[in-house]
């Protein structure tokens, strides 16, 4: 019996055996790198999800601010949580834009929490300028800051503020009238901190 000979292997077959081993491990690659791509997409997304949801849904600051007008007193009413605390309120011209007052760390409790007589140079640590003018603006752009996590700021129509009618211990705001103990009253006071 002869044996069949079979005749050597041509060179291309060794090179195009090579070839098809890196075009399968570049696939393998490609595909590992894909579906890593996919999952890190995933858990990014998911991510931003919980962070956006937790971020609505958890409030840094409550923002609903209140002002009554008794004669030539003029006082706010910031709605804040128990441990809050506010550092400074700022009083705007609305209409100019150009700054009428400021006050700076008030020295009362109350001033801390929230209840703020403007152009009261004695309940703030400094305050500038030192008088109330002589004429309000029409409109007031009140600003106040509780620090670096949030604060609140509301534009008051003074004739609108002076033309409702408030019973002691109300304030008007955007939604109307309201107490002290309403603006203070937040059912979820969310991470703010005090200072």
């Amino acid at each position: 019996m002869r044996r069949r000979e079979v005749p050597p292997m041509p060179p291309l077959e060794a090179t195009e055996l090579r070839n098809y081993t890196v075009r399968r491990r570049e696939r393998t690659v490609a595909v590992t790198a894909l579906a890593v791509a996919s999952a890190l997409v995933v858990l990014m997304a998911l991510g931003f999800w919980a962070f956006f949801v937790h971020a609505l849904s958890d409030p840094v600051g409550p923002g609903l601010v209140g002002m009554r007008i008794d004669g030539d007193a003029v006082t706010v009413k910031v709605g804040q949580c128990p441990q809050d605390r506010v550092r400074r309120v700022e009083v705007w011209d609305g209409d100019a834009e150009r700054l009428v007052w400021r006050g700076d760390q008030p020295l009362t409790e109350e001033g801390r929490g929230g209840l703020l007589p403007l152009w009261d140079g004695e309940a703030y640590r400094a305050s500038s300028p030192a008088g109330q003018p002589s004429e309000l603006p029409k409109a007031l752009d009140v600003t106040i800051d509780h620090g670096p996590e949030y604060g609140a700021s509301e534009v008051f129509d003074i004739a609108e503020v002076r033309g409702a009618a408030l019973p002691p211990g109300s304030y008007w705001t955007r939604d109307g009238v309201r107490t002290a103990g309403q603006l203070d009253g937040i059912p979820d006071c969310g991470r703010s901190v005090s200072p």
